[in-house]
């Protein structure tokens, strides 16, 4: 736990609070849902009376060392609540009278179920083990299964002999199930995540195991609840001619979102247009893409900072553009000039063509070297080691000189505005070879 003065204790201390946090968790649940001979429940509340001196010890280490006792008790004392033994409960639900008192006993015995869950999100081992957000979404998931599962356990027979009630177990035990497959999912996702290096690969990863365990957890839900083969085939026909019309649009973009995970049609931070959107993929969510809007080769490809959000299902029924991905790293720019037809065109061409050289030199380089990483098609490789090229084209008053230049997608409005400057420099320092035409219409 965080103390007050910032010196709290090491990760590994906090991990390992947290695992015998879980094991405390364990043996309740299996103290109180199982039967048990009485030298094995004596085991289990040795056990428990040690993890709850070891509770105990840390609570009273972090007090000491916090800089106001009185503000660390307001704030922690959850975590005095979990250092209280099953053994205490047992002894007063033993020589309780009244239903009423024992009732409220179990609900004290709940509370110690929660004082421990509390005591695990507190602790930072769940999430160092991972990433934070991953880490995050384990530790809800895992409190809230716990939680239920206490609930559950505890309060059964309750529960039961009410009206309804086993409806509400039904409920209950549901959600624990997928509250359960979440963390599974997430623990999964905080293993093994870190191993795989590329963004999109882990990204596509993550999202697939969620959608696999949430799955599953779904037709466990289906089972249990439907008891009846009969029952659940009718309730799934029924179901399922309701969600194919209601919920046609949503199935049709979750099923395009496994067909652009798949295909790998475009990943985060391609530049993309589709249809007639453009845009930088922000994110690729289950039904909906996320772009940040860019205009067109009029406005240099520029952001115009709007946040686009389009449908997957787009992706199936029209043309799909990529700039820049890992199949494509590569743009061509062009910059035209209007030359006199006096111009030595030679010269011209190689001033153009020294002048693109030696600005994207580093960047050919790259754009090489990602290409052979990424296993790029042939056609991209040949225009990046071809380099620049000028074209001429003869109009009636003047020539149009166009030098085309390969260039990184990210690069090339600031290389066109560069290059022209460069290569406008570089023709102004030879008016014997460069000619402009006498008109100002250039």
């Amino acid at each position: 736990m965080n103390m007050p003065d910032g010196n709290g204790p090491s990760p590994l201390l906090e991990y390992i609070m947290a695992s015998v946090a879980l094991i405390s968790i364990a043996l309740l649940v299996i103290e109180y849902a199982f039967p048990l001979s009485e030298a094995a429940t004596g085991e289990i509340y040795a056990v428990d009376l040690a993890i709850c001196i070891a509770f105990a010890a840390d609570f009273s280490y972090a007090l000491h060392k916090s800089a106001s006792r009185s503000s660390y008790l307001k704030g922690h004392w959850v975590d005095l609540a979990a250092s209280v033994p099953a053994y205490f409960f047992v002894f007063f639900e033993s020589i309780t009278v009244f239903g009423i008192v024992l009732r409220s006993l179990r609900l004290i015995r709940f509370l110690r179920f929660l004082a421990v869950i509390a005591r695990i999100r507190r602790s930072k081992g769940i999430g160092a083990v991972g990433y934070a957000k991953p880490g995050t979404k384990l530790g809800g998931a895992l409190t809230i299964s716990i939680a239920i599962a206490a609930f559950y356990a505890l309060f059964r027979e309750s529960i039961s002999s009410v009206p309804y009630g086993a409806y509400v177990l039904e409920t209950l035990a549901s959600v624990a199930i997928v509250s359960g497959a979440l963390a599974l999912a997430e623990l999964i996702i905080i293993i093994a995540s870190p191993r795989i290096d590329a963004q999109e690969t882990r990204h596509s990863f993550e999202q697939a195991i969620r959608v696999f365990f949430v799955g599953m957890a779904a037709v466990a839900v289906v089972s249990f609840v439907f008891k009846e083969l009969l029952i659940l085939a009718f309730s799934l026909g029924v179901f399922g001619l309701i969600l194919s019309y209601s919920l046609s649009p949503m199935i049709s973009n979750f099923i395009s979102w496994i067909y652009i995970a798949l295909k790998k049609v475009y990943i985060v931070g391609d530049s993309v247009k589709i249809g007639g959107t453009r845009g930088i993929v922000t994110k690729v969510g289950y039904f909906t893409t996320t772009l940040l809007e860019i205009g067109d080769e009029s406005s240099y490809w520029s952001v115009t900072g709007r946040i686009l959000t389009i449908p997957n299902s787009m992706v199936l029924s029209a043309i799909v553009a990529t700039y820049g991905t890992r199949k494509s790293p590569v743009r061509v720019g062009s910059i035209t000039f209007d030359l006199a037809y006096e111009s030595n065109l030679e010269e011209v061409r190689q001033i153009m063509i020294k002048s693109v050289q030696d600005y994207m030199r580093s960047d050919i380089e790259s754009m090489i070297k990602h290409c052979e990483e990424n296993n790029c098609e042939e056609r991209f490789r040949e225009v990046i080691k071809a380099g620049p090229r000028v074209i001429f084209e003869p109009s009636s008053t003047w020539i149009q000189a166009t030098v085309l230049y390969p260039c990184l997608p990210s690069k090339i409005v600031r290389s066109v505005s560069d290059l022209t400057e460069i290569i406008l420099r570089e023709f102004n320092a030879r008016p014997e070879v460069v000619k402009f035409p006498a008109t100002r219409s250039r």
